[in-house]
């Protein structure tokens, strides 16, 4: 075992999150089946996550050695919060809700109030402060927690793209959540928002039209809308959507290939 944990040491060392078979064996230098088995046994024992074929990462420093069904995220966040009213969203939901393949190793929350801890369960906490009357709007129960539902989710990371690890990781979300998402149920929480709503659904619209993602959402956008970015934080333009009139930081195949298409 002390060689796989020399692994895990060694790229933990170079600041790695995730890492390839590949790489695993240059680290190990020992034969594609030792590395196989070598993983294999991380993965056992809690250390590593297998993301896809040949792609690894490695647990948050929080459940290392422990399995996923014991690291219970809504437990965690009711026992730091005592009581007060949040909700589990951003990156942190639509990790839960099994859009990404890679794990968060931060917790983003919405609360109506300001929160001074740090870590929630050895995790370091993001978090958001967002008015009582929408805290809980398109959310749902998550043991004693209230986290995003998937419509909810998705509208928060396009209405906050920097929270959600920018356009890619957006691409990634409404590809793999957009065929169960609920057009009506968007537009009806961005209704809500006001002119900052209007904007996350055009760019999640303009990703799923543009990326051939079967999700039937129409914001409709007039001639002289104005144009907004589809990462407000990235001033680069590779590209302007006509139809939903959406800059593009990234071109459009950069975001077919996070997608996986």
């Amino acid at each position: 075992m002390m060689r796989q944990l020399e692994l895990v040491n060694t790229l933990m060392a170079e600041g790695r999150e995730s890492f390839t078979f590949e790489e695993a064996r240059a680290v190990l230098r020992v034969s594609a089946p030792a590395t196989a088995n070598a993983l294999h046994r991380l993965g056992r024992n809690g250390l590593v996550d297998r993301l896809s074929r040949g792609h690894y990462a490695i647990r948050p420093l929080g459940s290392l050695g422990t399995s996923t069904a014991t690291d219970d995220l809504g437990l965690a966040v009711a026992a730091a919060l005592a009581g007060r009213q949040h909700r589990i969203g951003y990156l942190s939901a639509l990790s839960e809700l099994g859009l990404l393949t890679h794990p968060v190793r931060s917790v983003y929350l919405a609360c109506t109030s300001q929160v001074r801890i740090a870590t929630v369960s050895g995790r370091r906490l993001r978090t958001v402060i967002e008015r009582a009357d929408t805290i809980h709007l398109g959310a749902e129960r998550a043991g004693p927690s209230w986290r995003s539902g998937l419509e909810r989710a998705l509208f928060d990371c396009a209405s906050r793209v920097d929270l959600a690890g920018g356009s890619e990781r957006l691409a990634e979300a409404v590809a793999t959540g957009g065929a169960d998402a609920s057009p009506a149920k968007l537009l009806q929480v961005a209704d809500v928002f006001g002119p900052r709503g209007f904007a996350a659904v055009r760019r999640i619209a303009s990703l799923a039209h543009t990326l051939e993602l079967p999700l039937p959402l129409q914001p409709r956008v007039e001639p002289r809308q104005p144009v907004i970015r589809l990462d407000p934080g990235d001033d680069r333009v590779e590209w302007t959507d006509p139809r939903f009139r959406v800059a593009w930081n990234v071109t459009a195949d950069e975001l077919r290939a996070v997608a996986g298409q």
